[in-house]
């Protein structure tokens, strides 16, 4: 069945009649005619707009657009007609709505550099059509004030035209009245309402925003675009995501070609494929899903800017060849982005897509956009960008001052990815930079790498690694951490290694097809060396032993320069680690193998020579000496080896002959030079020959020189400036025979202290062991026992506590100590270390000697201390140390076994006063013994009378405790008894003026009665009589009235001495005070009761002038 016909009956001038079929206006020639026709008709303005909305619905824009502005000309008064300012409200109106509508899919601008998406420059752009659109609104609101309309009378479609053009160019403050306007015209406006639901959610209000929705949704469920889609963008920034999924799955299905909906669905999916906490399985699955959605939107509508945007960071990350098509995307994002974050988001992922493909200056183009665009902003992705460009471009100050300069306005708050790159920055030196900016940077970057390490080891679950976005995954980071916490911390440095090898054995498991197969990854296996090397330098020495045999099992197969080169190395490593644990037999194995291998290999012959040192082969070792200097003559460190190996055999001549040649290949090596002046001092100071005598002080002048030559190549060596210090201190240039006399102790403590400034300076430099020795023999020389014996305890620690000649040395000064300070127990320190040397040289009669002498000094000193000063255990382990010193000194004076390092008469006659001593100690022990006797007693004697006093003490308090609870009960008595009397007094004084207010009101009434004129029968035969009675009551009333003042005025001052005695401390209860004044009250009662039994008619009177009274009291308080 064919459709009706579609027809428009056009009427002109004389009653002409043309039936237009809607249908035809698509052809153009039918179209071309239609406002020539409209014209030459005269047609009303509801033809001109009828035949435009039929091209609209068409989408025939620019037929619309031709016919409109020659409507508008025809009703501006055209061909002398009168301007008819009604239908041109209609036409401006439409013609703005026109443009708002091709607004929408126009390009907001049309860029000239682009290398991908190219418009035609002609293209109109949102900016253009904004304008047309003001211009047309603006001429139709002239229109209806020209007809005579007013605000009131504007046309819903006019309204609605101002409404969207100022929600389309971001100006909702001057929408937000018009839409109010409009709805207290027409309620249920829907566009009207769907204005002020976005006016809402742009504000924020989401809930309002959801309800005006709801309404929507329920005045036209079938309204286009579908309300859905708002109700589903207000549930997404109310948090509840799975309503707003639903609700744009419903309006998909209601409408399965909005692109709208597909995009939100997309973009929805994406979202929630980036939370951490979705498993890595349906965070794939998500993707997939978003990715189609988007897809399908971007395909009905390809001028969507959010749907380019999101397809662009997907493609993005496929690699070099989906560049040119996400770039394509981004393209179009920037040129038809609908708002500014999104023109900023465009720009940036172009910028990064750019750099990506290698072209910087392309990249530059957009990245400078984004700063025009918005010059206070932090665009991460863009910040991002510029700093690797200038790092591709070699500026890498550059790029760490951008980086620093965008951090400082992040305030800590960017990603990781900013972090790791900032700290990577940090960690490289750049030329130009100072010692100390280095050292900062690199300390700033350890602790910025350090947090990013800990959020990797504090990761366990699935959405623990999602959150760190792939910085987990990249081992560089934490090798760069490792080696800024090497020099520093090796504990920190292996663990920085273990994260970077881990995450490199992960992400080789996650890509190999077929475990077992595929090659090792040599980046693994030297990483694996140097955390094995981390070990072995810590003193893990098993761990480094295994990690290196792991790592030469997996190389060993291999073929190739490169595994050949970590198979040496591993090698190597390996009998470095087994001569450090002690197994020189397996060491000088795995030495052997390299040199089979690599003949050549100098390292090796080196090691396998100190090897054959220690265990006493002097030749073999001279020999691999020997072949290294043959086969690399010029090598510094193997000279340095070879001249410690001569002077090791106490080959001092040939090692100075050596060292000197040494400097003739090489005249700027500072150790060197200082290797020639310990020479000279050790030439000089061993000489024994007369010719060598002589020769001391040159050896010596030739000495320093040497360290000072050393401190010219390199003016921080920390061992020439000890070389320099112990020349000063022991004034080894001073010329021979000089004499200082008596002053000599002061010169050498004034020596000693210039030369303690030295050393402390080149403390931290050089091995703390020597340093601290020579710090001690300098606070030793200048009379500072408790320093020197600090510095020698830092270096016995730094030995091991194994070195024999610094627990001399702490003995040494132990023993100044206790003699100087008469401590006994300073003396026992010095005697444990004596004790301790004796322990590691048990054949030294030196030390036995040593510790025969402190033993029978501790005696000594003890019997020289007074009473008070020493105690009997003290006194009880001198004498037996005394006694075994005796025996000591006994046997070391008997013993002719050959030279010995004593004097062996000293010897004796040490044993003898030692006897001597031990003579002396039944006296000693006594005197002590009564001493400590009479101290007992007296300490017992001062504790018994303190007992007493304090038993007295007790016994007085308990006393007073007791006396001051019986006062207390007698006070509670006191007062209980009194307030049962001031209840029972209140109780009669209440009853009694009950009575008396009785009495008044009786007394009351007779008055009134006497004044209405009604007397009692016999009253006038007694007028007389009854006269004088009155005069006797008046004169009883007055003495009446006298006595109350009197008693009054007692009762005054009655309570004047209660408040006397109150001043003066009394303690007088309230509830006795409350008695008397009852007491004073009733009796004041009593008294008026005795005046009313005489005289009725006093009592009247009398209470009359009561009357007056209390008035004028009420008079004088107010």
């Amino acid at each position: 069945m064919s459709n009706p016909a579609r027809v428009i009956l056009l009427v002109g001038k004389g009653g002409v009649q043309t039936d237009v079929d809607l249908d035809s206006l698509a052809q153009d020639e039918v179209a071309d005619i239609i406002p020539v026709m409209l014209a030459d008709y005269e047609s009303e303005c509801h033809d001109w707009t009828f035949i435009a909305s039929e091209h609209w619905r068409e989408g025939r824009w620019n037929r619309v657009m031709d016919l409109l502005e020659r409507a508008v000309s025809f009703f501006n008064g055209e061909r002398g007609r009168r301007r008819d300012f009604s239908s041109l409200v209609n036409i401006h109106s439409m013609l703005a709505h026109l443009h708002l509508h091709l607004a929408r899919s126009a390009p907001k601008v049309i860029l000239q550099n682009t290398k991908y998406d190219k418009l035609d420059p002609s293209t109109r752009t949102k900016d253009y059509h904004h304008r047309e659109a003001a211009a047309s609104l603006n001429a139709a609101t002239e229109a209806l004030r020209a007809c005579g309309g007013s605000q009131e009378d504007e046309p819903v479609s006019l309204t609605v035209g101002k409404v969207i053009h100022y929600l389309a160019t971001g100006q909702p403050g001057l929408a937000h009245p018009l839409v109010e306007r409009l709805l207290q015209r027409q309620p249920n406006n829907l566009i009207a309402l769907t204005a002020q639901a976005r006016l809402q959610f742009a504000r924020r209000s989401h809930l309002q925003a959801l309800q005006t929705y709801q309404k929507l949704l329920a005045l036209a469920p079938e309204m286009s675009p579908d309300p859905r889609i708002g109700l589903g963008l207000c549930f997404w920034q109310l948090g509840d995501r799975a309503k707003a999924r639903t609700a744009w799955e419903r309006a998909l299905e209601r409408e399965p070609g909005s692109w709208v909906c597909l995009l939100l669905l997309g973009l929805a999916s994406l979202n929630d494929a980036r939370q951490p906490s979705v498993p890595r399985t349906e965070r794939l699955k998500l993707e997939t899903e978003g990715v189609g959605f988007v897809q399908k939107a971007f395909k009905l509508n390809n001028k969507s800017s959010a749907s380019a945007l999101a397809l662009a960071s997907v493609s993005g990350q496929g690699g070099q060849s989906q560049l040119p098509l996400a770039s394509k995307l981004a393209e179009r994002a920037i040129q038809y982005a609908d708002n500014k974050r999104h023109a900023v988001l465009a720009n940036s992922e172009r910028g990064r897509l750019g750099f990506m493909a290698g072209d910087l200056a392309d990249a530059g183009t957009y990245i400078a956009a984004i700063k025009k665009e918005d010059p206070n902003a932090v665009n991460i992705i863009a910040e991002l960008t510029l700093g690797q460009m200038a790092i591709k471009s070699g500026s890498l100050r550059e790029a760490l001052n951008y980086i620093e300069q965008t951090a400082k306005r992040l305030n800590g708050q960017g990603p990781l990815e900013y972090t790791v790159l900032h700290a990577c920055l940090l960690a490289y030196p750049h030329p130009g930079m100072s010692h100390d900016e280095v050292v900062r940077n690199r300390t700033l970057a350890r602790n910025m790498l350090t947090e990013v390490h800990n959020l990797v080891g504090a990761a366990e679950t699935e959405a623990d690694w999602a959150k760190l976005r792939g910085v987990g995954s990249d081992s560089d980071v934490f090798v760069d951490l490792a080696k800024l916490w090497q020099g520093e911390n090796v504990e920190k440095a292996i663990g920085a290694y273990q994260t970077a090898l881990s995450i490199i054995t992960d992400n080789d498991l996650e890509s190999a097809q077929e475990p077992g197969l595929d090659s090792p990854n040599f980046t693994a296996l030297r990483l694996s060396d140097n955390l094995a090397a981390l070990y072995h330098l810590e003193g893990n020495v098993e761990t480094a032993e295994r990690m290196y045999q792991e790592a030469l099992q997996k190389v060993a197969i291999q073929e190739g320069k490169e595994a050949e080169i970590l198979k040496t190395v591993l090698a190597y490593n390996l009998g470095r680690a087994y001569e450090e644990g002690g197994d020189h037999a397996k060491a000088a194995q795995w030495y052997r193998d390299v040199l089979r291998q690599h003949p050549e290999h100098v390292e090796s012959k080196v090691r396998l020579a100190l090897i054959a040192t220690s265990a006493g082969r002097h030749f073999d070792a001279h020999t691999l000496l020997k072949e290294c200097l043959q086969s690399d003559e010029n090598n510094l460190i193997l000279r340095s080896v070879y001249t410690n190996f001569l002077i090791t055999i106490g080959s001092y001549r040939e090692a100075f002959a050596f060292t000197t040649q040494t400097l003739r290949i090489d005249k700027s090596d500072a150790w060197t030079f200082c290797a020639l002046g310990w020479l000279h001092f050790i030439l000089g100071r061993e000489g024994k020959s007369p010719q060598e005598l002589a020769e001391r002080p040159k050896q010596y002048l030739r000495s320093a020189e040497a360290y000072e030559r050393a401190l010219i190549i390199d003016p921080k060596c920390a061992m020439a400036a000890q070389g320099l210090a112990i020349a000063l201190v022991e004034d080894s240039l001073a010329l021979r025979g000089t004499n200082y006399g008596a002053d000599e102790g002061k010169i050498r403590a004034r020596l000693a202290g210039q030369t303690l400034g030295i050393f402390g300076r080149i403390k931290d430099s050089l091995a703390e062991g020597a340093v601290n020795v020579n710090l001690g023999h300098c606070y030793f020389v200048r009379g500072e026992e408790e320093k020197a014996i600090e510095s020698y305890m830092t270096a016995s620690n730094a030995f091991g506590g194994k070195d024999v000649n610094v627990l001399l040395y702490l003995a040494r000064a132990w023993y100044a100590l206790a003699n100087r300070e008469s401590n006994f127990s300073a003396m026992n320190k010095a005697l444990d270390y004596c004790q301790e040397a004796m322990h590691i040289h048990p054949a030294d009669r030196a030390i036995l000697y040593n510790i025969a002498m402190i033993q029978q000094k501790a005696a000594e000193m003890l019997f020289s201390l007074e009473s008070s000063k020493r105690t009997l255990e003290e006194l009880t382990i001198a004498l037996k140390q005394a006694q075994q010193a005796v025996d000591t000194f006994r046997s070391l004076a008997d013993d002719k076994s050959g030279p010995l390092p004593y004097d062996a008469e000293l010897a004796d006659q040490r044993a003898r006063y030692g006897e001597g001593l031990l003579r002396r100690a039944a006296g000693e022990m006594s005197k002590q013994e009564a001493y400590q006797g009479e101290t007992l007693a007296r300490v017992e004697e001062a504790r018994r009378l303190r007992a007493e006093e304090q038993a007295r003490i007790r016994a007085a308090e308990e006393a007073r405790q007791a006396e001051l609870r019986i006062k207390a009960g007698e006070i509670a008595e006191q007062r209980r008894k009194a307030r049962e009397e001031a209840m029972a007094w209140q109780e009669e004084l209440a009853a009694r003026q009950a009575e008396e207010e009785a009495k008044r009101t009786a007394n009351m009434e007779k008055r009134k009665r006497r004044k209405e004129g009604i007397v009692d029968s016999g009253e006038d035969g007694e007028g007389e009589g009854r006269k004088r009675e009155k005069k006797q009551r008046k004169k009883k009333i007055k003495e009446e009235k006298k006595s109350r003042k009197a008693r009054s005025k007692s009762e005054v001052g009655t309570s004047d001495e209660e408040e006397e005695a109150r001043e003066t401390g009394d303690e007088e209860d309230e509830e006795t005070s409350r008695v008397r004044k009852a007491k004073s009250t009733l009796a004041m009662l009593k008294a008026k009761r005795r005046a009313k039994r005489t005289d009725p008619d006093a009592d009247e009177e009398e209470d009359e002038d009561e009357v007056n009274q209390g008035q004028a009291k009420r008079g004088k308080q107010l």
